[in-house]
């Protein structure tokens, strides 16, 4: 199952892209995108399952992380971004979207979007560039909301429309490293959202996008999305409805996904060739062979350095050092996601080319109880009764995770039992998903296993883990940094990176992070973390695949929308 917005990385040479990004992209528009009309698509409605154990109310803004269309993943479905990014292959230029092109400026610090004339709303009104200038304003008055998909974009200076086809943005500071993130911003209607009192407590029961869908019907068992008749690539949309069923967890949702009920999942399932990929010769994975997935993030256990004992490093270290890692791999993710082998957090072997060779290889997978040791008793702790203890008080804490994230849930039930053998008193806290994505953007909670970030290079996932401008104060949402981690140092990283297109720079930048997260383990990496992705050929064709990486093939957004684009009926 997945239950991963994934956002991460999935290529070599990675720093090139930062200085491709910084380019202005080619003005062609999609080289199979049309804007006229054309007869309703006529395959069969497809069924799609990323997310299990959500439950909402009708509620589809794509800026607030609780929202029934973000937890499920259908935020593409009616709401497009900028850009399109192919993570896959990213070196490759962004794919010109509602913007046909893009241009830098005064060293980094303006980004002009020139927006691609035609596109219509689902509503009949035209989509301009105040509509893309009025969505960044929002998003910087409104700092609890925050795209998850793929991340939040850096807050803007100032968001202007030149003109109805010309958007300028302005920031503080160079900001070529997240063209990423800003591009993938969803564009929001200026003429509904303008009359909306609080957006972050706003449902947009009925959202209204330039996506290729609109919403058909919702109940809390199943969402049904349809064509949308104003959409601009008209001739590209074959497939006339999405439904996305809701499950309880993948327990319930892996029997449909077998039988070919489901046809484009995101799940986990355990023996993947006997229990599916054996039922039908139309069932298939990225690969046709163990792992059966990419790897595609780095999964980590995220601490809250807010609170005690986790507020010292060398406790931190300690969690570290007694985790096997091989265990969570072989029972916890049914060997589909490598155990991490660097403290430094990278993707490997995706990132070798960037890692500092400190820190190669240096995660033993069974784990390292001699170094818990080291380290608890060079930080004053003694032993006692079998437990670790300092000032009389143990290293207690415990791991939040969804129950129905039954793989995580495995994984976080094994550290607790491998780190409880050697000392500490630690308890899985298994919640309900709802109850999750409310708690750690809030940092109410003290431990928890999390995917990774996604980007076109590594900035993208340490930015999201270090950076403290994302973060806030207890209680109250953040957009990344959950754990509150704060680093003078690790803030001029993040901006060297971002402020330069000169990769020997970024380099170095990066040579920083790595150390951080190695010395200082604010979050602890635990496993390359699988793309987890099904698909059926019985009804449609055209499905990215290991020989035709054209997208990320998760159905997560903002992919989900570029892959639906490219199917075509069987028949």
């Amino acid at each position: 199952m997945n239950h991963r917005t994934v956002k991460v990385l999935a290529t070599a040479a990675i720093l090139a892209m930062g200085v491709a990004a910084c380019s202005s992209s080619s003005s062609s528009s999609p080289s199979r995108s049309s804007t006229s009309s054309s007869a309703n698509a006529t395959g069969k409605p497809l069924v799609i399952v990323d997310n299990t154990g959500q439950t909402s109310a009708q509620t589809f803004n794509p800026y607030v992380s609780t929202s029934y269309g973000t937890e499920l993943n259908m935020q593409a479905m009616t709401y497009e971004p900028l850009l399109e990014f192919n993570i896959m292959q990213p070196t490759s230029s962004p794919i010109p979207w509602l913007a046909s092109a893009y241009a830098w400026s005064d060293g980094g610090r303006t980004l002009t979007f020139t927006i691609r004339p035609g596109v219509k709303f689902s509503d009949g009104t035209p989509m301009t560039a105040s509509d893309v200038a009025f969505t960044f304003n929002l998003l910087k008055k409104n700092a609890t909301l925050a795209s998850a998909a793929p991340g939040p974009s850096p807050a803007v200076s100032s968001a202007v429309a030149k003109n109805a086809t010309t958007a300028v943005l302005t920031f503080s500071k160079p900001e070529y490293a997240n063209l990423f993130l800003i591009a993938s911003t969803y564009v929001l209607p200026e003429h509904i959202w303008q009359s909306v009192g609080n957006p972050a407590t706003y449902g947009d029961a009925n959202p209204v996008g330039t996506g290729p869908y609109e919403l058909a019907s919702y109940s809390p068992q199943k969402v049904t999305f349809k064509e949308n008749p104003y959409y601009w690539q008209k001739t590209m949309v074959h497939v006339p409805q999405v439904i996305f069923p809701s499950y309880v967890s993948n327990t319930t949702a892996n029997p449909a996904l077998e039988s070919g009920q489901i046809e484009y999942a995101g799940n986990n399932v355990t023996n993947v060739q006997s229990n599916f990929l054996n039922r039908s010769p139309q069932n298939h994975t990225w690969t046709s062979s163990q792992p059966w997935f990419a790897s595609n993030n780095v999964v980590t256990l995220w601490l809250n350095v807010a609170k005690a004992p986790l507020n010292d490093p060398k406790v931190r270290l300690a969690i570290s050092a007694g985790i096997n890692r091989a265990q969570l791999s072989s029972q916890g993710e049914t060997n589909y996601e490598p155990p991490a082998s660097s403290s430094s957090g990278l993707l490997l072997p995706v990132d070798n080319a960037l890692l500092n060779e400190s820190y190669s290889n240096d995660l033993p997978a069974s784990g390292a109880p001699s170094k818990v040791t080291q380290l608890l008793t060079s930080d004053g702790y003694t032993k006692t009764g079998g437990k670790w203890m300092k000032n009389g008080q143990p290293i207690k804490f415990s791991i939040e995770d969804p129950s129905a994230y039954t793989d995580y849930a495995t994984d976080a039930q094994l550290i607790a039992n491998q780190l409880n053998a050697q000392g500490f008193e630690v308890s899985f806290d298994g919640v309900q998903a709802t109850q999750w994505y409310n708690d750690y953007p809030a940092g109410n909670f003290q431990a928890m296993i999390h995917w990774g970030q996604q980007g076109p290079n590594p900035y993208y996932y340490f930015d999201n883990w270090l950076d403290s401008s994302l973060s806030a104060p207890l209680g109250k949402p953040a957009g990344g940094d959950y754990g509150r981690f704060s680093s003078p140092q690790a803030q001029a990283a993040l901006a060297q990176f971002a402020g330069t297109d000169d990769t020997a720079a970024q380099q170095k930048a990066l040579n920083t992070l790595e150390n951080i997260v190695s010395t200082q383990a604010p979050v602890i990496p635990l496993l390359y973390g699988a793309a987890w992705y099904e698909y059926s050929t019985k009804d449609y064709t055209g499905w990215p695949t290991q020989q035709n990486e054209y997208n990320d093939p998760v159905p997560n957004s903002p992919y989900i929308e570029y892959t639906l684009l490219h199917l075509t009926p069987v028949s």
